[in-house]
């Protein structure tokens, strides 16, 4: 199950990714650009690095990125602000922390004009999907004081906002600042993930050079405003944290996986041809709530125990949200604030929240990668989901 969670968020970005274009967009390439961007920055202060100080990493980053850009002969590349997309790679340097470990990653990224300013300067965002590699991470013996990840292998999710001014017709100079988050979605615990923070500037050189755009081709009138039914279905795993105080066991984060299905209802509002909201009702069922420890009478109890499912009425979740859904073509970015009105689990919040990516296979089919967190960057598991809209 872990494999196949790594690997359908790049099965799923790459249907987004390489969907054919348009047919009017064949009658000419696309603009293609390379970049370099240097990032400083420091890590948002945790106390999981390192047990007995709070600190602030400081953080320098490379990035190398290729990407095409729209052709501009179609309403939607005016409508979405001149979108662009590719693929990059991202290494991060942490001076005075040598628990981190020396990671880098590999990831996808899309971009668009949030406004104009004349026809030199905008402003710009960025999203970054990837995964990161080369980790240090918790181990019960060598590092058990080190509980930022669990893992070697994590997420890559980041945002930019910046300031692209537009130099000549080849080159472009890009200014601004990246919030990133690395984590491995409880896939194996300690989670609690690493959150950098920094400004940058990048220098991005047009291949062939900038394209002289025609009149802006404006939206067709034809939208309505409707009401859509959204259902969806996952079934996933993750792992837990065990509170051993007391004891002398120290099988404190077990690499057993727990089940976890769930199922999704939304009433959206489509008022805006680029918006999706609505209320939502999410049930969830979940073996890694109240789960328990005991001693292993078979073994030195001072080193072994047997992880102890809770009873079945408290393994169920059942809570009320509001859905946000930016929409682009051919896919759209999703986040929701929930409040449990069941909750059984003894040590998350009631408050959730559920953000990711969704991509829209054919007519109202499409599926999600998603991350269901509390405290916003607090992950408790990580999914893949089957969905239908119906009055689409």
């Amino acid at each position: 199950m872990k494999k196949g969670l790594w690997l359908l968020p790049m099965v799923i970005a790459a249907y987004a990714y390489g969907r054919p274009p348009a047919e009017d967009s064949l009658k000419t390439e696309r603009p293609k650009f390379v970049s370099l961007q240097i990032a400083d920055g420091f890590v948002a202060p945790t106390s999981r690095i390192r047990k007995d100080a709070k600190i602030a990493p400081h953080l320098t980053a490379f990035s190398l990125k290729y990407g095409v850009m729209a052709n501009g002969d179609k309403w939607e590349d005016y409508y979405y602000g001149m979108p662009y997309k590719g693929f990059g790679v991202y290494k991060p340097f942490f001076t005075k922390c040598e628990e981190i470990g020396n990671p880098f990653s590999v990831f996808l990224f899309q971009g668009a004009t949030l406004k104009e300013f004349g026809d030199r300067l905008s402003l710009d965002y960025e999203i970054n999907l990837g995964v990161s590699f080369n980790w240090n991470h918790y181990d019960a013996v060598r590092s058990p004081d080190f509980l930022v990840t669990g893992s070697s292998i994590n997420a890559h999710l980041a945002g930019d906002l910046f300031l692209r001014q537009k130099i000549s017709d080849h080159f472009d100079l890009l200014y601004g600042i990246n919030v990133s988050h690395f984590s491995n979605g409880s896939t194996r615990t300690p989670n609690y993930g690493i959150n950098p923070l920094s400004a940058y500037v990048e220098v991005a050189y047009n291949i062939n050079g900038r394209r002289k755009l025609a009149e802006k081709i404006a939206p067709p009138d034809n939208f309505e405003k409707r009401r859509i039914h959204d259902f969806s279905v996952f079934v996933t795993g993750r792992t837990v944290s065990l509170d051993t105080t007391g004891t002398q066991l120290r099988l404190r984060f077990p690499k057993q996986y727990f089940t976890v299905a769930g199922i999704s209802y939304n009433y959206m509002f489509h008022s805006l041809r680029s918006l999706l909201w609505g209320p939502g009702i999410d049930l969830v069922y979940d073996e890694g709530n109240r789960v328990g420890i005991v001693s292993d009478s078979s073994s030195d109890a001072e080193y072994n125990g047997v992880v102890q499912l809770a009873k079945l009425s408290d393994r169920f979740q059942a809570g009320l949200s509001i859905k946000g859904e930016v929409l682009m073509p051919g896919y759209s970015i999703f986040m929701s604030l929930g409040y449990d009105i069941i909750h059984a689990n003894n040590k998350d919040e009631r408050l959730y929240q559920n953000y990711g990516i969704k991509i829209r296979l054919f007519d109202g089919l499409y599926t999600s990668l998603g991350v269901r967190s509390t405290e916003l960057t607090h992950s408790r598991f990580l999914y893949v989901n089957l969905g239908y809209t119906f009055g689409r």
